[in-house]
């Protein structure tokens, strides 16, 4: 069972991982958006949601290999969908 093991987590750290390669890009973006400038001007909104970016990455990787083996839940639940009228 030791791959198996393995091959959870290496599939749980290649999905987060994939999340701080967007972010990454981002940045990589705005900085090329502001060549020739010493400063870079980012909307409010885009740093917030890169912050909560950093966070959720930070959270599901301290919880490490028990997170991953806890995230396969026994029965799949169907998902709840929400309306705004």
């Amino acid at each position: 069972m030791d791959k198996q093991t393995d091959t959870v987590t290496g599939k749980f750290v290649h999905r987060h991982v994939s999340q701080l390669k967007v972010l990454a890009r981002l940045m990589e973006h705005e900085l090329d958006a502001a060549k020739g400038t010493a400063e870079v001007a980012m909307d409010r909104e885009l740093v917030e949601s890169m912050l909560d970016t950093l966070e959720i990455f930070i959270e599901d990787v301290a919880g490490g290999e028990s997170g991953a083996r806890a995230a396969k839940p026994a029965v799949a639940e169907k998902p709840a969908v929400t309306r705004l009228n």
